[in-house]
């Protein structure tokens, strides 16, 4: 790959058909990452430009071809993958634009009290629970990739995510952001429990400041079985064992699928501050997003998906079981005056009648 030649063209008009490329947004072990703007309508896109390692060139292109499952994915707390293609060899996908401010960026400034922090990842588990309702694995979440637009969080960088058939757990290259790597993916290996590894990875670090298990900045230090989990301190103890669950060593100890953490973690807010947020879990699944996206023939399609509807939670559960009975007793009570109403009314009638027979008589 010719990247000093690439580099010399990239900026220049109409690299990308249609697109002028502004300005560096990021990048990361994956590529870089530019906004652009398309030229005929004015609207700001983001680009990646894929880095392609010497002999991984067929892998990426084999990957590269599952974009067709899930680019017609629309879904507010996910970015949009627009279109991809190929200049002077080096791939790239257009995603939908979501602004320059990341998570990562704000928790530069500290960490967020515990109701902003939940409504934040309780949003970003939407994403990637639908991504998962699609068997798609992202396996780089961190909030680096997390876009936030005012109240709204937007998981982004899935463009290599990871399709799996029922059963296929290898992984062809190496993936993910050392400190939010799940211990499996060492192994080559990993499904969507690696992405719960990174979830609690990120709860964690949104909560108290910090990512759980490392060791200074040192990119490297990435947790051992024989560590000892990592302090809480602050955190309340609902919330600590969900993350807890999350970071367990082996992938059967998390959580089955992400709404089972996201129930989890409702069940604690309906009797907390923010029972409002259970419209994240009773509004997830499948069937609420687009459904344009679909097996293809030759695919076996599991048994269970890997985020399958749950019911509500308890506290949740018996509050709607109240309100549901409160409307049967109210129905109840006006089909019990519309019955005496009828009666009163039938014996009018009838006495009307008899009136009317004796005036006849």
């Amino acid at each position: 790959m010719d990247w000093e030649a690439f580099y010399n063209h990239f900026r220049k008009k109409d690299f990308i058909p249609g697109y002028e490329i502004q300005v560096r947004l990021g990048g990361g072990a994956f590529g870089d990452v530019y906004k652009a703007r398309k030229e005929s309508i004015g609207k700001s896109y983001a680009i990646k430009f894929l880095k392609v390692e010497e002999g991984q060139e067929a892998m990426v292109e084999r990957e590269l071809a599952q974009v067709g499952h899930f680019a017609s994915i629309d879904h507010p707390n996910l970015v949009t993958i627009e279109d991809m293609g190929v200049a002077m060899g080096v791939p790239y996908l257009i995603m939908g634009y979501a602004g320059e401010q990341t998570l990562a960026k704000q928790l530069k400034e500290g960490p967020l009290v515990e109701k902003e922090a939940l409504e934040l990842f309780l949003q970003i588990c939407r994403g990637v629970a639908l991504l998962h309702d699609r068997r798609l694995v992202h396996f780089d979440l961190k909030p680096g990739n997390v876009f936030l637009q005012g109240q709204r969080a937007r998981v982004g960088d899935y463009g290599l995510a990871k399709f799996f058939e029922q059963g296929n757990q290898s992984l062809s290259i190496g993936r993910g952001t050392p400190h939010y790597m799940a211990p499996e993916i060492l192994r080559g290996r990993g499904d969507h429990r690696a992405d719960i590894y990174s979830l609690g990875v990120m709860l964690y670090e949104c909560l108290l400041g910090d990512k759980p298990h490392a060791d200074g900045e040192d990119p490297l230090a990435i947790r051992q079985k024989e560590d000892p989990p990592p302090s809480l301190d602050g955190v309340t103890p609902a919330v600590g064992a969900v993350i807890l669950r999350c970071l367990n060593w082996e992938p059967e100890d998390r959580f089955d699928s992400v709404e089972d953490l996201m129930i989890e973690l409702s069940a604690h807010m309906v009797d907390g501050s923010s029972a409002h947020m259970t419209d994240f879990v009773l509004g997830a699944g499948s069937e609420s997003f687009d459904g344009n996206a679909t097996a293809q023939p030759d695919q076996a399609v599991p048994s269970r998906t890997m985020s399958s509807r749950r019911p509500a939670p308890v506290g949740l559960q018996a509050k709607l079981d109240t309100e549901d009975a409160q409307r049967r007793r109210g129905w109840v009570s006006l089909s019990i005056f519309a019955l005496i109403f009828s009666g009163l009314g039938f014996l009018l009638a009838l006495g009307g009648m008899a009136l009317m027979s004796k005036v006849i008589g």
